[in-house]
């Protein structure tokens, strides 16, 4: 079953649509909104592990210059955990 998770992310002042193509570049992206508030971009992600998710946090988008900041929130599946 694959993990879900959803990133928050903060760019640099008027990259955020570069961002965002970027991201829909992504395979594991499997939708994105750029949105107002603390965030600029929220991207609903899909993978097959925590280890593949790290992955892409860790090496694809902390290597994107134009990214300031993530917030990396995964789902939680609760009719697993009950």
């Amino acid at each position: 079953m694959p993990l879900k998770a959803y990133i928050l992310i903060n760019t640099k002042i008027g990259k955020t649509t570069d961002v965002a193509r970027q991201l829909k570049e992504m395979p594991e992206v499997k939708h994105l909104d750029i949105i107002m508030g603390p965030y600029d971009i929220i991207a609903e992600v899909e993978t097959e592990s925590h280890d593949s998710l790290s992955h892409i946090v860790m090496n694809n988008l902390q290597d994107i210059d134009a990214i300031k900041h993530t917030m990396t929130c995964t789902v939680v599946k609760l009719e697993d955990a009950i």
